[in-house]
Order: structure tokens, then sequence, then C-alpha cells
């Protein structure tokens, strides 16, 4: 690779020259791409992350505040990219699943009512969790927030957010397991 005055492209680039921005984009690219491809560990997905890289630091160049490397900020936003598209995926897969299960569970009158009285269960479990927990657990599945944005409200860190959540997913999966088994034993013998 070329040897970069880095700070001369970073200030270049928060002029608005797209000059800068090319030789940004031709010379880091394939660290960008390898970063996000170790993550992801697709070819395609990897190159539109990729890009959706730079056209983020195209975006914000004028109030870029770069206070490491070059190399090492876009590396760090290759990472958060691919995380946040493995959340996103996560959070839509998620979601088709429990549309189709709604629609088995709504088929029918009566898991429609075993539907509302899990859904009861449910929401008293929730009540029951410990707040941080609660609060952790609420704004992720009913808000569709991230981790990240998440322990950005309530001040904590990812790590605590994540932790918060599998406490109380477990919780909840505890708590519903004689549920769940009576519901799958009712689908089968519908």
């Amino acid at each position: 690779m070329i040897n970069l005055d880095t700070e001369a492209l970073i200030s270049r680039l928060a002029a608005s020259e797209q000059l800068a921005m090319k030789e940004i984009f031709h010379h880091f690219f394939p660290l960008v791409f390898k970063k996000i491809f170790v993550i992801v560990r697709q070819k395609e997905l990897s190159e539109d992350l990729a890009q959706e890289v730079f056209l983020k630091i195209w975006r914000k160049r004028e109030k870029l505040e770069i206070q490491q490397s070059l190399e090492g900020y876009l590396a760090k936003m290759a990472y958060h990219e691919a995380l946040a598209h493995l959340r996103k995926k996560t959070t839509e897969v998620q979601a088709v699943e429990n549309e189709q299960l709604e629609n088995v569970m709504m088929s029918d009158g009566h898991l429609e009512i075993e539907s509302m009285e899990l859904q009861d269960r449910i929401e008293l479990i929730i009540k029951g969790l410990p707040p941080r927990c609660r609060g952790v657990f609420m704004l992720s599945r009913y808000e569709g927030k991230s981790y990240k944005e998440i322990g950005d409200l309530m001040n904590i860190s990812v790590k605590t957010v994540e932790n918060q959540m599998g406490k109380a997913l477990g919780i909840l999966r505890h708590e519903l397991q004689d549920l769940l088994i009576i519901f799958l034993l009712s689908l089968i013998w519908v």
C-alpha cells in the first residue's frame, strides 16, 4: 500500500474534497471489507456494508473527530457496521417467527384463548422482572432498540445490556416452560 498522509486526507475530506474521499476509499476499502467479512462471512454483503461505512464517512465528513489513526477509526466503524447488520437481521428473523406463531395461534378459537392466557402470563412475568432487567427487555423487545441504544438510554454498558437480556430471557424461558409444553402438545393433537 502507498504511504498516505492521513491527517491531510482528513482535512481535505472535511473540506468536501471528493478526490480525498476517493483516495480514502481506494486505500482502505480492502481493510474495511476484511473486517466486515470476518463477521458476516458473505462476500457481497460485506462489500455492501463496507460501502455503507464509506458513505457514512462522507456524510459526516465535516464533523469527523478522529482521535486515533484513520485506519483504526475505519476498522472500528467496519466492526460496528457488521454487528449492527447482525442485530437487525436477528430482530427481523424474530419478527417473522413471532408473526408465524401468531398466525398459527389465531387460526383456531381454542388456540386464541390459550394465546391470550400465554400473553397474560408473559406480561405478569415481565412485570416481575427486576427493574433494570425489565427496562432492558422492554426497550429491546417492545421498542426495537439496539443494545447500544439501550446502553446509551440507561447509561449502562452494552455488555450489561446483553447480560440483562440474557437474564430476562432465561427467566421467561423457565417460567413459561410448562405452558410451552402444553401449547406444543395442543398443536400436535388439534
